[in-house]
């Protein structure tokens, strides 16, 4: 329940109406008892806020806010001071507004439901080079020696990507190369890292670069999910939505702005009932 004394925070990015954000961490509030409301700063310009915002919205005690599409690299470059290359994640510091990254971590407790982690593959092949997967890569070349390939449509984007000889590759998104990738390593750990299905393209067109495929496959996309997922869940391989992991990643911020988080048995519970 909204009271006066409520605190507010929520999630930055634009054309967000999907996002289940407001949903998962409203409950969390009133399950923790917590006077808070999250809402969506939803930008139509395409704008990052800037220094006003965020001081205004220090004296008004806001707890922090989420990062999403398009904006995690540009709020690294807004919070230097983190050191990242893609924030999700601005919470209260003892001296200002501090940034990081929850997006890695929220993943692998995600993935973890699976009963798997990085190490039960033999390389990680991401699908896309944005913000989410540039948060994934630098955390997976921190915590694993495991092989990383990054087949992407926009070759532009590398220039922000780490490069280390001998264990990373980047190629071009397409079926014939996917199919290369998956012959190579049956086993790998396959992220749909891009937002296209959500704007209608379940990338159908990489469903022939899928016959070798051996491994466990995860959808950053939740609600409008890739073709890739179905079709793989058909052939009763391991597939994943993007709920997991963004139920960890809310899980990690409300640490941070609160101290303390809901279950993650919980959360996920309450989003599959209300689901269509």
């Amino acid at each position: 329940m909204i009271q006066v004394s409520s605190r507010c925070l929520g999630i930055l990015g634009s054309g967000i109406s999907h996002s289940l954000s407001p949903l998962i961490h409203n409950y969390s509030a009133a399950q923790l008892g917590i006077g808070a409301v999250y809402l969506r700063f939803d930008s139509v310009s395409r704008q990052f806020p800037g220094p006003d915002f965020f001081r205004a919205m220090w004296d008004f005690g806001a707890f922090g806010f989420n990062v999403t599409v398009p904006f995690k690299e540009e709020a690294a470059r807004t919070f230097l001071r983190s050191g990242l290359v893609s924030v999700n994640t601005i919470y209260r510091g003892n001296n200002g507004w501090e940034a990081t990254s929850t997006d890695a971590e929220g993943f692998l407790l995600g993935l973890a439901q699976l009963g798997c982690g990085l190490d039960d593959h033999e390389a990680i092949v991401f699908l896309g080079n944005g913000g989410a997967a540039l948060a994934l890569y630098e955390h997976f070349l921190k915590v694993t020696q495991k092989p990383l390939v990054v087949l992407r449509r926009t070759p532009e984007r590398d220039a922000s990507w780490q490069k280390p000889l001998g264990r990373v590759e980047f190629r071009d998104l397409d079926a014939g190369t996917l199919n290369a990738v998956c012959q190579r390593y049956p086993r790998n750990l396959l992220v749909q890292t891009t937002s296209a299905p959500l704007y209608g393209d379940r990338l159908d067109y990489l469903l022939p670069g899928l016959g070798s495929f051996q491994g466990t496959f995860v959808d950053l996309v939740y609600g409008k999910t890739s073709a890739l997922l179905d079709d793989l869940k058909a052939r009763n391989i391991p597939v994943q939505d993007g709920l997991p992991m963004l139920i960890g990643q809310a899980l990690l911020g409300q640490k941070l702005w609160w101290g303390k988080s809901t279950e993650f048995s919980d959360v996920e519970s309450m989003l599959r009932s209300r689901a269509p």
